[in-house]
């Protein structure tokens, strides 16, 4: 889930037209050696003075968003790299849904209804819902108030990914004390976990595992389609499966005892036919 190949070398032959220096002309190295000698002369008498007069350098502070501004509404939508829809609340924290009862009964694998995928944080996704929650977003950047439903499970995964992936440090740090379950070692690393600034997809394909019950439920999330010739089809999905176990009556992502592994490795699958788009 966190592996980075490492980048190839270029192959020597890439180089095979670049002149060797010990080839150029003698007046061309001594030329050389005259103007790196007058820069560093230059910048002496620039930067003249005492250690004591040195200041330390500037940095600029990271810019990140609001936990949250309080506002109502919605900016233009905007899209993933999938092309798929999304809302942009005006509030970086995301806007809950005015919350209403399914009007039919519902399997575990059927979707919540009034399904809304919002931006949040600037460059995570979450699914919201008008039957499943959240009915409430904390002041602390929580999303609370999710059903105790499969439904709700699934919303749980999502918004705890979205609010851990890209929340800014105190929302993050607010997920991780009040709903996620793991050991120091996956606390340290979804601490330490920094994603590039790019819009995050819309895990829009979803299964709950039959082992569903009152207190667990293992939710697989899946994006896609990516182009990939090891595929006959030509295409694959990422799934991301989250265990979610329900505890001081709220939905807490559970992380095993050894925490992250092979076992919680994000997995590439070919074909979602039987899962439910939300």
């Amino acid at each position: 889930m966190m592996g980075t190949p490492l980048a190839a070398m270029p192959p020597d032959d890439e180089f095979a037209g670049t002149r060797r220096w010990y080839r150029r002309p003698l007046w061309l190295i001594v030329l050389a050696v005259v103007v790196i000698a007058a820069l560093i002369v230059a910048v002496a008498q620039t930067t003249g003075g005492s250690d004591d007069d040195a200041q330390p350098p500037v940095s600029t502070p990271t810019s990140t968003p609001p936990v949250s501004n309080g506002q109502d509404g919605y900016l233009p939508d905007t899209v993933d790299r999938f092309g798929q829809q999304i809302r942009v609340p005006r509030d970086p924290a995301g806007l809950a849904l005015p919350q209403r009862p399914p009007s039919s009964p519902r399997s575990r694998d059927d979707a919540a209804s009034g399904v809304q995928w919002q931006q949040v944080y600037d460059y995570g996704v979450a699914v919201y819902s008008t039957s499943d929650g959240p009915s409430t977003i904390t002041a602390t950047g929580l999303a609370q108030g999710i059903a105790h439903t499969p439904q709700g499970s699934v919303i749980a995964a999502s918004q705890i990914l979205s609010r851990i992936f890209y929340g800014p440090p105190q929302v993050r740090r607010a997920v991780m004390d009040e709903q996620v379950i793991g050991p120091p070692s996956a606390m340290t690393a979804l601490a330490e976990l920094q994603l590039p600034a790019n819009q995050y997809p819309a895990d829009r394909f979803i299964r709950v595992d039959p082992q569903y019950s009152d207190t667990f439920s293992r939710v697989m999330l899946a994006s896609g389609p990516k182009a990939s010739s090891q595929y006959p089809s030509g295409q694959y999905y990422v799934i991301t499966t989250m265990t979610m176990v329900w505890d001081q009556g709220q939905w807490k992502w559970r992380i095993p005892d050894d925490g992250f592994s092979e076992t919680t490795r994000n997995t590439p699958i070919e074909s979602v036919a039987g899962w439910t788009q939300w």
